[in-house]
Formats: structure tokens, C-alpha cells, sequence
């Protein structure tokens, strides 16, 4: 059940991402065209600016999932249904502090605009921001109980529709009127459709939570989700210090318009990274089950064929972008949207470093592990804001991500797979290093083999595009069988789970 289940929730995000792949290049091109660059910009840093006001969720619905796993697997109704009431109560709390927050903020919007003169309902703008980030509050408990239950391809149809309709109407209106307010405004109008839908599903599926009848959480319980809550905010804090600070700095020291050029590298990312954290968080839900369930020696075995799989889609798109990224950015948009050459290697090398700590992730926050690191997360954090700050005087946007680079190196690059090793395994940390450096290695190798080969193909029409990254790409995973294939790890990813996901999947 829980591979069928991971095998049903990973077809339906996968197809839902490669549709909004394609409609997200097409919108992106239309809207830099008709609306331009600086109104980018403008998008990428009022979302970095809001997701403070997420910080007030500060990982409770991390801890919800958490809490839910158990009484949903036991069919505990009653815990369910108290568990649900509580959880509707706080975040309709948590909406009302957004909403303060964002009220807090608006005043000290232009300190974080450099260059920003030419843009214009920059305070209406921001308002429709903020009611999009307060919207799914009030359905995101009933969405927490899906995941927690693994029963996320039910929201598969969902997703597509609102991914969809959503790009579609958007396009429509940019390339017909152009009005950058309107074009916000129906994306607020699916916003709320979807988390109706949503809440909609949630009520069809689990029937049983409409009850007017109060549950009570008991006072343990109660005391575990607080300490955990506490420690979650601090590692939200942290990400949101992390991830969320790179466009307020470089709007601030550099100017908009660098955001905008930089977002439009950061939607090609964040589709991979959005598709390797929704391939491995396929399993995620499983995972949780099996710590649940078997020994420590055989979550291992898991974790170690989850970990090489976690490696080869993440080094695979690394490898790809190294020989076509810049080219692509050409075609699609033009020479005067490119960043230089060593900007590109930085992004690159962070897509690496943050990809390959994903597996790691899931197993720490599935083994309930938060509160041994509650600090880290934090200081980490306060670290990347603090290089950021004193590299962008020198290095511009490259010292901000070089910032990125250093700051994950220096904590989040062990911490997440020590506390795995230390509290779940029970083993030495040396044992996932070797492995790290050993497929890093093939990495590299595998890289300099693409990149020689790629160079000596001449133009940068499209067809080449597609040629060096088919080449890259086919290469790679030839050479991945070559160097990897007689592993356990491989004959397991490729017997235990990939095959059977393909014979199930093609007898539908």
C-alpha cells in the first residue's frame, strides 16, 4: 500500500509539473514582453517579503502531519476529528497575524526597492499579495489531512485545473490588455477557488470531520505539538533567513531589475527543485509509515536507495543546465537577459548542494527529529544574511548566492544527516560522507566528460539546445549504469521500485 500509494502521488505531480513547465516559459516570456522586467523583479521580492508573515505558521503544519499519522493509520476518528478542530482554530489565528504583519510592513516597502521608479500600484500590488497569502490558511488543515493520509493524487485533478485554467486566463489577459492589476486579480480568484476546492475534496473524503460535536486534544498531545511548534518556527525562521533574503538584499544593494534577470534562472531551478522535492516527497508519507514500523537496519537499506536516487535527480538537471542553461536563456528571452558566467556556476553548485540534502530532510522530519536542531536552522540562517550583506558591496549578485553557498556549507550541509544517523540510525556519519563524496565524484566526472563533448558542438540555435541536453542527459545516465549500476543501491532503486512502478503503472 504505501508504494502504491507513493507510486499514485508521484505520477500525479509529475504531470501536473511537466504542464506547468510549459505553460510557466510561455507566461513568463509574454509577461516580460508586455509588462516587463522591473515588474518581475517586483513579483520575486514581494513574495520574499511575505513569506515573513508565513513565519507566524512557523512549521505547524509540519507538526499537524505529524500528529496525524498515527490516528489516521489506526482509523482513530475521534483523535482525527479533535486534532482538525484544533488545527482549524489556530490557523484561522495564524490568517488574522498575517494579515497584521502585512499591515506592519506595507509602511517600509520603498527602502527595499533600488531602481524602482518606473513601477507603478506598487501598494495595490502588494495588498493582492497579501490576501493571497492569507487565502489558504483557512483550508490548510483540511489539505494537511490529505497529506498526512498520503492521499495527495486525489487533489491531482485539482492541481491540474487550477495550474491550468489559472496560466491560461493569466496569458489571455497579457496578451490582450497587458494590465499587470487584472492579471493579479484573477490569480487571486483561482487562489480562492482553489482551497474551496480543496476543502470541498477534503470533506468528501473524510465525511466524518463535519461534526458539530467538540473533541479535545489531550494535554500531552497538546504539550507535543507546542514543543515541537517552538522548535519549528525556529528552523522556519532560519529557511526564511536562508531562502527568502537573496531578493530583498539584491533588490536593495543592486537593483529590481537584477531581480527580475535572476528570477527568470530561478524559474528554471525552482521547476527542478519543486520536481525533485515532489519525486522524493512521493515518499515521503511512506517513509513515515515505515519508520513507524520496521527496524532501524532496514529504514537504512531504504534511506540509502532513496539517497542515490535523491543524487541522480538532482546531479542528472545539473549537468544538463551546465551545457544548455545560458543558450536556452538566449533563445528564450535574449542575450540582454543573461548573468555572467561565474553567477551561473554559483546557482548551480546551491542547486546541488541544497538538492542533495532533500532525502536527508524527509527522513529527520519524518522521524519526529525537531527540536535537537532547533537553533541550527537559525544560525544558519542569520549567517547567509550576514555574508550576503558584506559580499554584495564586493561581488554584487554573485556574492549574494556565494553567501547561499557558504552559509549551507558551514551548518546545513551535515547537520540534517547527523541527526538521521545519530537518532534514527543509530550509525556513524562517516558512512553517508563516503557515499556523498562517492557519487560527487562521479558526478564531476561524468560533467567534465559532457561539457568537453557539448563545447564542441558550435551554435545556440534551439535545436542544438535540445541536442546538447539530450546528449548530456543520455550520456550521464549511461555512464550513472557504468559507475554505479553493480551497487545494491542501484539493483534495488531499479528492481524494487522503478520496475515495479512501470509494470503497475502501464497495465492502467
Amino acid at each position: 500500500m504505501r508504494t502504491d500509494n507513493s507510486r499514485k502521488n508521484l505520477i500525479a505531480s509529475v504531470s501536473v509539473m511537466v504542464v506547468m513547465t510549459l505553460l510557466g516559459f510561455i507566461t513568463r516570456k509574454v509577461f516580460i514582453d508586455n509588462i516587463g522586467v522591473e515588474y518581475l523583479g517586483l513579483n520575486g521580492l514581494l513574495l520574499n517579503i511575505l513569506n515573513v508573515v508565513s513565519l507566524l505558521e512557523g512549521g505547524f503544519g509540519t507538526s499537524i502531519v505529524y500528529n496525524l499519522y498515527k490516528p489516521l493509520a489506526i482509523k482513530d476518528k475521534p483523535r482525527v476529528i479533535a486534532l482538525i478542530q484544533l488545527y482549524r482554530k489556530i490557523y484561522r489565528f495564524i490568517a488574522l497575524g498575517v494579515l497584521l504583519m502585512g499591515l506592519a510592513i506595507y509602511p517600509f516597502l520603498d527602502i527595499f526597492i533600488k531602481e524602482g521608479e518606473s513601477l507603478k500600484y506598487v501598494s495595490v500590488v502588494f495588498f493582492i499579495f497579501l490576501f493571497n497569502s492569507i487565502v489558504p490558511y483557512f483550508a490548510a488543515y483540511k489539505w494537511s489531512l490529505i497529506n498526512a493520509d498520503q492521499k495527495q493524487y486525489k487533489l491531482a485533478g485539482i492541481n491540474l485545473t487550477y495550474q491550468v485554467g489559472a496560466s491560461l486566463v493569466k496569458l489571455a489577459i497579457l496578451l490582450y490588455t497587458g494590465n499587470y492589476i487584472l492579471y493579479l486579480l484573477v490569480e487571486s480568484l483561482f487562489v480562492v477557488g482553489y482551497n474551496l476546492a480543496v476543502s470541498y475534496k477534503a470533506n468528501q473524503l473524510y465525511a466524518y470531520i463535519k461534526t458539530r460535536t467538540k473533541y479535545e486534544v489531550d494535554k500531552p498531545t497538546r504539550k507535543k505539538i507546542v514543543a515541537n511548534t517552538k522548535a519549528l518556527f525556529l528552523h522556519s525562521l532560519g529557511g526564511y533567513l536562508m531562502h527568502s533574503t537573496d531578493n530583498i538584499v539584491i533588490s536593495s544593494f543592486v537593483s529590481i531589475t537584477i531581480v527580475g534577470l535572476y528570477s527568470n534562472y530561478t524559474l528554471i531551478t525552482g521547476y527542478i527543485n519543486t520536481l525533485i522535492t515532489q519525486v522524493l516527497n512521493s515518499l515521503s508519507e511512506s517513509v513515515g509509515h515505515l519508520i513507524a514500523t520496521e527496524s532501524s537496519e532496514y529504514v537504512n537499506k531504504v534511506f540509502n536507495t532513496i539517497f542515490l536516487l535523491n543524487f541522480i535527480i538532482v546531479s542528472l538537471p545539473v549537468i544538463v543546465l551546465s551545457n544548455t542553461l545560458n543558450p536556452f536563456i538566449a533563445w528564450w528571452l535574449g542575450t540582454a537577459y543573461l548573468l555572467d558566467t561565474l553567477t551561473i556556476v554559483v546557482i548551480l553548485i546551491n542547486l546541488y548542494i541544497f538538492g542533495m540534502r532533500i532525502s536527508a530532510h524527509i527522513f529527520k522530519v519524518k522521524s519526529g527529529i525537531f527540536l535537537q536542531d532547533k537553533f541550527s536552522p537559525l544560525l544558519q540562517g542569520c549567517l547567509n544574511l550576514i555574508l550576503s550583506l558584506v559580499l554584495v558591496q564586493f561581488w554584487g549578485i554573485t556574492g549574494v548566492l556565494l553567501a547561499t553557498t557558504l552559509s549551507v556549507l558551514s551548518i546545513g550541509f551535515w547537520q540534517f544527516p547527523y541527526l538521521v544517523y545519530k537518532y534514527t540510525f543509530k550509525k556513524s556519519l562517516r558512512f553517508y560522507f563516503v557515499r556523498y563524496a562517492k557519487y560527487s565524484l562521479c558526478a564531476f566526472i561524468v560533467w567534465a566528460i559532457t561539457f568537453y563533448l557539448c563545447n564542441l558542438i558550435q551554435g545556440n540555435s534551439l535545436i542544438i539546445i535540445v541536442y546538447k541536453g539530450t546528449l548530456s542527459l543520455v550520456i550521464s545516465i549511461g555512464l550513472y549504469y557504468v559507475l554505479l549500476g553493480k551497487t545494491s543501491e542501484m539493483q534495488r532503486l531499479l528492481f524494487a521500485y522503478v520496475k515495479p512502478m512501470l509494470l503497475k503503472t502501464l497495465k492502467r
